[in-house]
């Protein structure tokens, strides 16, 4: 499909896609307008090197300058941050009547991977709650460091006393025997008193270190209460629900296109019937006093006249190929404008001073008295095929229109199908096909009853008028099986009922192909 296919599904179907704008958009205002405000704090935490307490018992010095953590180290401290244990803690310090599963499902802790600072933000349902839940955690999370620090540097200190008192007996085992050191131990001895010196060195140090540690972290901004809710925001809703709604639209559009049955286009005609459209017809207006619905007599220069002048036109020029008299008039369905289009296609014939006969062999439903006012019903092709009734009183002359002779359907038989698939049907076409240059023929529809099969043996051609937007392409297809099944040559179509600019559109894109 090229665009301007989409485009014409979606000109056919364009108010599902305001329906679904409309709908959507509302939902979505209508949640911002029942919906609680949430508010957001956010809280800021720098995370630092943490202290190898291993460098103490192997004798680093502590002069020595802080490494930055690596991002995954920050990485690693935002998911503590968001963990389950700082949330008990947070719980505990603001006494909040909620778990730790539902408290972190309003808490997110970030890192934007370049920098070791991790961003809190915490949602509730008033600004003060959120700023207090974000600092919470954020002083929960640097404690919990801090007393991280302080039970490494204890196990470190309870370490370094052990390896004290180790040493410390070393040299009391040294000296013990003798009251004191004999040459040969000396330098055991020595190394051994210098151990104690540097354990009681770093012991100390380890003890001063836990008293002052301060964890591996620190906040390095607190949350303030913002009184602007971060949801709802109308705007931002009302743009979401207007894409959206644009969207579900045009997913409608195309999903009842493809599930919708019915004809919207010629494209869709000239593909169901494998047939060309001969024209394109636009739905005809009339006044209010008037009665007939004869267009090309009554309003010639309207577009709807012009466009079955094209039609004769379009059969002028097969007949010239293919020397065609006889054409029978049909659509698959009742209801689709086959009646109004023979009876348009006969005048226009007439009007270009071409001798035609138009039967009516719509024995069911007649309708030539609706367009001809000097027509009538009483004696037709019926009681001419039955009763033997003389031509001069079935062929009625129409006013205005010399060359144009009209033959009712006269009275219903008993058995429409076989009076026109009888001998005396054929000998009757076959006798117009010479005297007249057209014989049409107004056949009910295909589905509805089989008279127009029995008729298609007899005629040189079929012209399906089908009703744009009315007719479906199932019955499209039956219809052109059950042709094809007979042997009938379907010359075009006729699509009824189109909007004047789509017939205009068409009208005009066929001219410029064909020159």
């Amino acid at each position: 499909m090229e665009l301007r296919d989409y485009l014409k599904i979606i000109r056919a179907r364009w108010w599902l896609i305001v329906l679904s704008v409309v709908v959507v958009l509302a939902l979505a205002l209508t949640m911002s307008v029942l919906q609680k405000p949430t508010y957001q704090g956010q809280a800021q935490v720098l995370i630092l090197a943490q202290q190898n307490t291993g460098t103490l018992l192997v004798g680093a010095s502590q002069d020595q300058l802080p490494v930055e953590p690596d991002q995954a180290d920050v990485l690693t401290q935002a998911q503590v941050i968001a963990s389950p244990r700082i949330a008990d803690q947070v719980i505990h310090a603001l006494r909040l009547n909620t778990t730790a599963a539902n408290l972190l499902l309003r808490v997110t802790a970030t890192t934007d991977g370049q920098s070791n600072i991790v961003t809190i933000v915490a949602l509730d349902s008033s600004a003060d709650g959120a700023a207090e839940v974000a600092n919470a955690f954020a002083q929960a999370y640097v404690s919990w460091s801090r007393d991280n620090e302080i039970a490494s540097l204890k196990a470190a200190g309870d370490e370094l006393a052990q390896s004290l008192a180790t040493a410390q007996q070393r040299v009391v085992t040294l000296t013990r025997p003798t009251g004191g050191a004999s040459a040969s131990n000396q330098n055991d001895l020595e190394l051994a008193e210098s151990l104690v010196t540097a354990l009681t060195q770093k012991l100390e140090q380890v003890r001063i270190n836990q008293q002052l540690a301060t964890g591996s972290a620190s906040v390095l901004t607190t949350a303030v209460s913002d009184p602007a809710p971060v949801s709802p925001n109308p705007v931002r809703n009302g743009a979401l629900g207007l894409a959206l709604g644009i969207a579900v639209g045009l997913g409608l559009v195309f999903l009842a296109e493809q599930l919708g049955t019915k004809i919207r286009s010629t494209q869709e005609a000239e593909a169901a019937y494998g047939a060309p459209v001969l024209a394109s017809i636009p739905v005809a207006t009339f006044d209010k006093d008037e009665t007939r619905r004869l267009i090309v007599v009554q309003h010639p220069d309207s577009p709807a006249a012009n466009a079955y002048r094209g039609l004769r036109i379009n059969l002028d020029f097969i007949n010239f190929e293919r020397e065609l008299r006889t054409l029978i008039v049909t659509s698959a369905a009742p209801g689709e404008g086959k009646s109004t289009v023979a009876a348009n296609l006969a005048s226009a014939l007439a009007q270009a001073g071409q001798r035609v006969v138009l039967l009516n062999c719509d024995f069911r439903r007649p309708s030539e008295t609706d367009f001809f006012e000097c027509v009538t019903g009483h004696i037709g092709l019926s009681d001419l095929l039955r009763n033997g009734v003389p031509e001069i009183e079935a062929f009625q002359k129409v006013e205005g229109l010399d060359s144009l002779v009209v033959v009712a359907s006269g009275s219903l038989p008993p058995n429409p199908s076989d009076l026109l698939g009888s001998s005396r049907m054929q000998e009757l076409v076959a006798a117009l096909r010479e005297s007249m240059d057209w014989v049409i023929m107004d056949a009910p529809p295909l589905l509805a009853v089989p008279d127009a099969a029995a008729l298609a043996r007899w005629a040189d051609g079929v012209l399906i008028v089908t009703h744009i937007g009315v007719s479906t392409r199932d019955a499209a297809h039956a219809a052109r099986d059950q042709l094809d099944k007979i042997g009938a040559r379907v010359l075009g179509i006729s699509a009824w009922g189109l909007g004047v600019s789509a017939a205009a559109d068409r009208a005009y894109s066929a001219y410029y192909v064909s020159h």
